[in-house]
């Protein structure tokens, strides 16, 4: 009987645990995600691109100076256009999952990017990625992410729900 009871409660303690590790990996992937937001809303291609998860774009051939160098202009196209973020809303992350050795989570936002020129509502998701076991996380924007390509992004998704996905763009006239 006393080796029945140890084995529950070594169980109840290993269920209470594993929980308690779901929410600081949750936790932990709120934390990064806010730093990139605000990264973002800086127009800070120096801060973003050391969030933004390149791993899987450099497999495939593309460097990671080039990628940076794609933010960096971005960014300074976006502030020659005086464009600035004046929404950036995000969600709470979905329940991370594993595949192949790394940890992922979508974390939906919506958001709003105004210039004089046109204002640009987007409704996406963030990819988070994590390579060591959840304890910090970079990120993949979703935006022209599909169900035909996230398998590049995670490598053996199984085709399962994603977050739903929008953009905009009107005249600020």
């Amino acid at each position: 009987m006393r080796y029945a009871s140890k084995i529950i409660l070594a169980s109840a303690f290993l269920l209470i645990t594993t929980r308690i590790t779901a929410a600081d990996i949750a936790a932990n992937a709120t934390r990064d995600v806010m730093r990139l937001v605000a990264c973002m809303k800086a127009l800070d291609a120096i801060c973003a691109n050391s969030l933004t998860y390149t791993k899987v774009f450099e497999e495939h051939g593309i460097s990671r100076d080039k990628l940076d160098q794609s933010v960096t202009d971005l960014y300074q196209k976006l502030k020659s256009a005086h464009g600035t973020y004046s929404r950036f809303d995000v969600s709470a992350p979905w329940p991370p999952f594993a595949s192949r050795g790394r940890k992922y989570v979508f974390i939906p936002y919506s958001g709003l990017l105004k210039s004089p020129a046109r204002d640009v509502s987007t409704t996406s998701f963030f990819i988070g990625v994590s390579e060591d076991d959840g304890i910090s996380w970079k990120f993949v924007d979703g935006l022209k992410v599909t169900p035909d390509n996230i398998g590049m992004i995670i490598p053996g998704y199984g085709g399962g729900r994603m977050p739903p996905q929008a953009l905009s763009q009107s005249s600020s006239q």
